[in-house]
């Protein structure tokens, strides 16, 4: 099976969700499938980053395409044809010629069984291409959109965007509908686009691996790992920040270091996290990650947003770390309360499971060590890889059948 992997970011440095969920798909189908992976280039570090994606996956191809997204007076440019046309910001936003043209040549030379399109984002840009599309939502982004609007305070800004947010699903529906099959990330996210009419459509999990535990520290430390410049991540800091941490004793906020590490926080994040006493590591190289990894003693996961399934969870979880969330932390992820991880309804509760957790060596160990047995057993990559690759010969066979018997195929 030979497939073109398209996505939006270069899988490496993986500390993002994205990335983890690219990049360790990846290396599932690498047994399986001839991969040319699409991809812009790497935010930073460009040649140790390539060197390091060939090291780890030798045999996919990698190809490059220029990354699109308005920025300065181009933003404005944008919301106001938006407003002028009633098509939605990120409809417009999202389109690159260059993706297009990118895939077009590969696909006229190459001749791929399948294109995967990893999130909605490329597939934006390969609308009305007569290709044997995979579509795989990490996200269902017209929820996260509105959910986010919802959050604004009650200005204008507010009301344009929860208009976006509504012009958008019916363009996302109708770009999934299009694609020969979807692939979401959880049953949740699957029901939700179901009730929307999509009918191409399959749950299959990301793949993870295990890692080795391990702990110690002469300070515990109680650690988040996500790209801080991301919505949903920035309100967990915040969250935890403003709501959490002063609920703990000080005698407990003493004895532990609280680290945020990741992406490119904003100097509000960065200034809270002075006032409150707690460290923010960001950017963040692999080796900074594989250390707080390592060393933390507790994962934390304040998110209360976002659809699809938070990669950050099943990556502390594959590591044998004791997790402590919110529910939105555990969507499609199926953990039980108290034995794979503790998860708070409140931020009290959140409080008190966090001094608990942190005076409790032998819990945090124990749920670790449950957690670390669930990605085992549940996101095996070996089975979730082959899921994957059914669903692209079923997709190559659907294709070059043509549309009259599609619709007698079924999606495994």
């Amino acid at each position: 099976m030979k497939v073109l992997f398209v996505a939006p970011l270069f899988p490496i440095p993986a500390h993002s969700g994205g990335q983890i969920a690219t990049l360790e798909t990846l290396r599932s189908l690498a047994p399986l499938c001839e991969i040319h992976l699409l991809v812009p280039p790497p935010e930073h570090d460009r040649q140790q980053n390539e060197n390091e994606l060939r090291r780890l996956l030798p045999n996919v191809r990698l190809h490059f395409y220029r990354s699109h997204e308005p920025r300065g007076l181009a933003m404005y440019a944008t919301a106001l044809l938006a407003a002028i046309t009633r098509r939605s910001y990120w409809e417009l936003s999202w389109q690159n010629r260059a993706l297009r043209s990118a895939v077009e040549h590969l696909h006229a030379t190459e001749r791929f069984d399948v294109v995967h399109c990893e999130w909605l984002q490329p597939a934006v840009s390969l609308r009305g291409l007569d290709l044997p599309l995979v579509i795989r939502t990490l996200d269902i982004h017209f929820v996260v959109m509105e959910s986010w609007a919802k959050s604004l305070p009650p200005t204008p800004r507010r009301r344009y965007w929860l208009g976006q947010s509504k012009r958008f699903q019916p363009f996302e529906i109708a770009t999934l509908t299009a694609a020969p099959s979807v692939v979401t990330l959880s049953a949740e996210d699957e029901n939700v686009l179901r009730d929307c009419g999509l009918n191409n459509v399959v749950t299959i999990p990301p793949p993870r691996r295990v890692e080795p535990a391990s702990e110690g520290t002469a300070k515990p430390i109680a650690l988040f790992v996500g790209r801080l410049d991301m919505a949903p991540n920035r309100e967990a800091f915040f969250e935890f920040a403003d709501d959490v941490w002063p609920l703990v004793s000080k005698e407990r906020r003493a004895g532990v270091r609280v680290i945020f590490a990741g992406g490119f926080p904003d100097n509000h994040t960065r200034r809270r996290a002075a006032e409150s006493g707690i460290e923010i590591h960001a950017p963040l190289s692999d080796a900074d990650a594989a250390d707080l990894f390592a060393s933390a003693a507790l994962f934390l996961s304040p998110i209360r947003s976002g659809t699809g399934i938070k990669i950050k969870t099943l990556d502390a979880m594959a590591h044998g770390k004791a997790m402590l969330g919110f529910p939105g932390a555990f969507r499609g992820v199926p953990v039980e309360n108290g034995v794979h991880a503790s998860i708070a309804e409140t931020p009290a509760d959140f409080a008190r499971f966090f001094e608990q957790l942190m005076a409790d060596e032998p819990r945090r160990r124990a749920i670790g060590s449950a957690a670390r047995e669930l990605i085992r057993t549940t996101f095996d990559p070996v089975i979730l890889g082959a899921r994957l690759a059914e669903v692209y010969s079923q997709t190559h066979r659907s294709f070059a059948l043509g549309p009259r018997d599609v619709a007698q195929m079924r999606i495994p």
